[in-house]
């Protein structure tokens, strides 16, 4: 996740999509955690949910976000 949200920092956009699918495929243990620590970043206000298993970071928002995953990690 912590990856797969770097990589996405170098996009053009004023959002990053953060999609369950490009990042756990069919493995419904993954997509379940991904789920609780993309909530944990919703209620925090990090991110905003889009639609079912797709979640949205602000880019002006995106150190906050990776400072926030690698302490919880």
């Amino acid at each position: 996740m912590l990856w797969h949200v770097q990589k996405l920092r170098g996009n053009r956009g004023g959002v990053v999509a953060v999609k369950t699918r490009d990042i756990c495929g069919a493995d419904k243990r993954c997509a379940l955690m991904l789920r609780y620590i993309m909530m944990w970043l919703v209620e925090g206000g990090l991110a905003k949910r889009h639609k079912q298993g797709v979640y949205l970071i602000e880019r002006k928002d995106m150190e906050r976000v990776l400072a926030a995953l690698r302490e919880w990690i």
